[in-house]
């Protein structure tokens, strides 16, 4: 899909005037689980509010207290063998990695997120991975994510209230 992506400084929420907050939004998280005999599929599903899109981050993040309010157990996680540094040169050691499927529009991608014990004011941090798998477009001035879709460019707009974290 080649299709044009471009933002208009009309766009720009507040008439245009300067912020420097960054781009947090609600999507769709799930996880399939076998649905028994047949070979159906139940999901367990959650609107997942305060996502950070942050394509400077090299992984995608979910955090370990979101990871228990979605009622998620320990045995779900996968082991991972590395440490992800932040930007002050911490380093964190995952307590796993867990697939789940993301859904934006009509879009869905089954992304490996690295569950992390730390505190944060978001529920997730959407890398530059998930946003090049999408073959998005991110755009803190104007508050918007842009993806090009079957019927054309699509948008996750910022949840404006949410920003202030």
């Amino acid at each position: 899909m080649k299709l044009l992506i471009i933002f208009a400084a009309s766009e720009a929420p507040e008439g245009g005037q300067n912020h420097s907050d960054p781009l947090v939004v609600t999507m769709a998280i799930a996880l399939s689980e076998p649905g028994g005999e047949d070979t159906k599929t139940k999901a367990l599903s959650w609107a997942m509010p305060r996502i950070l899109i942050d394509d400077g981050s090299s992984v995608d993040i979910l955090f370990y207290e979101t990871f228990k309010q979605m009622g998620l157990t320990d045995e779900c996680l996968v082991p991972s063998n590395y440490n992800i540094f932040g930007f002050n040169g911490s380093s964190t050691r995952p307590k796993g990695e867990i697939t789940l499927e993301v859904r934006v529009g009509k879009i869905l991608t089954l992304t490996t997120f690295c569950v992390v014990d730390v505190l944060s004011p978001y529920t997730t941090i959407m890398g530059r991975s998930w946003v090049h798998g999408i073959k998005g477009v991110a755009s803190t001035y104007h508050q918007r994510l842009r993806f090009p879709t079957p019927d054309g460019v699509a948008e996750i707009i910022g949840d404006i209230a949410e920003e202030k974290c």
